[in-house]
């Protein structure tokens, strides 16, 4: 009888625990896509946030449009704004690159995110800028940037009148 009542335990305590691992492999399955989508959200509010602050200052766009198109046309002074905030688009860039690759990110998103980056390394003044701080990037990055294949963009240079 005891023998019974034992193994009615072990039983019993065998179903408890395959119960418990389910119920946290479904915990860590939800955690998991939380953690990403809290992932991607920051960065998107990272690149929006920046390109707002940028756009609604019309010296800094007008110094940042100029160095998309030709870096020899901005003063020392602007090449050094424009490379500090090349380097943190392209910073973001290479966060959301990493996410994809990492499977944070799916890919209809990335699609987006990948014609985006393609137009902006499209660019001459981009390309220029490229050559000389890719270093600075993951080699994972700095090898889909050299591989892109670059689109036709869609922002005219800024006039001299401006």
């Amino acid at each position: 009888m005891l023998d019974a009542l034992g193994n009615i335990g072990d039983f019993l305590g065998g179903i408890g625990v395959v119960v418990t691992l389910l119920y946290l492999a479904i915990q860590i399955r939800q955690n998991t896509r939380s953690s990403r989508t809290e992932s991607y959200q920051a960065a998107v509010s990272s690149v929006s946030d920046q390109t707002f602050n940028l756009w609604m200052n019309p010296d800094s766009a007008v110094i940042f449009q100029t160095g998309m198109f030709d870096l020899d046309a901005l003063s020392p002074f602007e090449r050094n704004q424009f490379t500090g905030f090349m380097a943190a688009v392209v910073r973001n860039h290479e966060n959301i690159h990493y996410q994809y690759i990492s499977g944070a990110i799916d890919h209809s998103l990335w699609r987006g995110w990948e014609w985006r980056i393609a137009t902006t390394f499209s660019l001459p003044g981009v390309q220029a800028w490229w050559r000389d701080q890719k270093k600075a990037y993951s080699e994972d990055f700095q090898a889909f940037v050299d591989n892109l294949e670059l689109v036709p963009n869609t922002l005219e240079p800024p006039s001299s009148a401006e």
